[in-house]
């Protein structure tokens, strides 16, 4: 074999990834403490020789895996010195069933379900969603609660379309459901970017937007698979 054919291609690295590493890095080897204020946003970048656009998407890179908090108009501070990961195991739920099985009957069943809800529910049905994402969006819900009332909002509005059929199966995988929901609810910002999700579902059907709703479903999925994706432990 020559010496050509030896060579392996350099993967491209953005910017803004290679900063986020090394940020990274630098927590968990704890050059930045717990607790302690990072340096303003015009001066890591001055430091990392970047502009400040990168700066600023390797920041959220790195909040997105819980070791950095924002508080807005105070700071950057670091909250961790643990990345939050998702290792492949944790993709297994049971048996034969991956967390992508799961995720393709939930699609097929619950834009289904979203459309029939938008084009059938009823005045009291609406306000009993609302009820729900009241509740999963009050302070001091715990992670549970806000699981079983994730649960119980998708199999409302399933419900509420009228097919029996359709709200069997969908209640069958609630177990599966309910595995893989405890996995994933420790990812940062994973509660809150379900309840964005869930709100848009629930406002697409309150006004009988059945496309709207099905495209709602797929959105707030398609978000907890990015989410999964972003802190999976790549595999060594």
């Amino acid at each position: 074999m020559s010496q050509k054919n030896k060579i392996i291609r350099v993967p491209r690295v953005k910017l803004a990834d290679a900063v986020a590493h090394q940020l990274e890095q630098l927590i968990l080897e704890a050059e930045y403490k717990i607790g302690e204020k990072l340096p303003p946003e015009r001066v890591l970048a001055e430091n990392f020789g970047v502009g400040r656009s990168s700066m600023r998407e390797a920041l959220r890179m790195v909040e997105a895996g819980g070791l950095l908090r924002t508080d807005h108009g105070v700071g950057v501070f670091v909250v961790s010195n643990e990345k939050v990961t998702l290792l492949p195991s944790d993709l297994i739920l049971t048996g034969n069933y991956r967390v992508s099985d799961l995720f393709d009957a939930r699609l097929a069943l619950e834009k289904a379900g979203a459309s029939l809800a938008a084009e059938n529910i009823s005045g009291p049905e609406v306000a009993n969603l609302r009820l729900i994402l009241e509740r999963a969006g009050s302070e001091g819900v715990s992670d549970h609660e806000f699981i079983t009332l994730d649960g119980q909002l998708h199999q409302a509005i399933t419900e509420a379309g009228g097919n029996q059929l359709l709200a069997d199966l969908s209640k069958s995988i609630e177990h599966l459901f309910v595995v893989y929901s405890h996995r994933v609810i420790r990812l940062p910002g994973r509660r809150e970017t379900a309840h964005v999700g869930h709100t848009l579902i629930v406002e697409a059907v309150a006004r009988g937007d059945a496309i709207a709703a099905e495209n709602a479903v797929a959105r707030h999925l398609a978000d907890v698979q990015k989410d999964i994706e972003m802190h999976l432990e790549p595999p060594l």
